[in-house]
């Protein structure tokens, strides 16, 4: 499958985030890297996940994440990415069309919320609920609070963030190139924060 030109693989950024995918009564089926190599001559999709990452530094090979903090970054790339974990966890021609419920995280807009959406339901989902709390809190409230959509939703998708410190950096990133392009002193933005942390104390 050939990436759509308009994606410029350089200007996304490398983010070593997991998906990890639960079936009820099986656990964690797959848990992958969001990552994808990129034959840059021809356009390609050459790996997915630790074999895309393996590819790294590969001549005419370009690593990308089609994730951001937890988000779809770019929709073609991603596509591809959920398409093959797919097949991967529910075979090439599946009988049924799961119905999944994918922990995302608790600052989505409604924009990134029909994004995601968007892209599993083209992967291959016959429906979507997206939720903003853990597996473990997902499969033991479900039962309890929507019965009934607990026995349809058995597929649960999570993204983890296991650097949440680089998550922090890259969000403090965006804000201080912005800062730049209004042409406000960094040294205001540093005494922004400090005045942010000393407004909100410690947990």
């Amino acid at each position: 499958m050939e990436v759509d030109d308009s994606m410029n693989v350089e200007d996304i950024r490398y983010e070593p985030a997991d998906i990890k995918i639960f079936v009820r009564g099986k656990g964690t089926v797959i848990e992958e890297k969001s990552l994808v190599a990129i034959n840059k001559s021809t356009g390609k999709i050459a790996a997915y996940g630790v074999e895309a990452e393996r590819m790294e530094g590969k001549e005419n090979i370009q690593v990308i994440s089609p994730m951001r903090q937890g988000k779809v970054a770019d929709r073609v790339a991603a596509e591809e990415m959920f398409r093959d974990l797919f097949r991967r966890v529910f075979g090439k021609k599946p009988l049924f069309k799961p119905a999944i419920a994918i922990s995302m995280p608790q600052n989505m807009t409604e924009a990134e919320k029909w994004m995601m959406d968007d892209v599993l339901i083209k992967c291959g989902a016959r429906e979507i609920m997206v939720v903003e709390f853990p597996i473990e809190q997902f499969f033991d409230e479900m039962p309890k609070v929507l019965p009934k959509e607990a026995k349809r939703f058995r597929t649960l998708i999570q993204i983890t963030k296991e650097e949440p410190e680089k998550y922090i950096r890259e969000e403090l990133t965006d804000i201080m190139q912005y800062a730049r392009h209004q042409r406000i002193d960094l040294e205001r933005v540093a005494g922004l924060v400090q005045e942010l942390v000393s407004e909100n104390p410690p947990l």
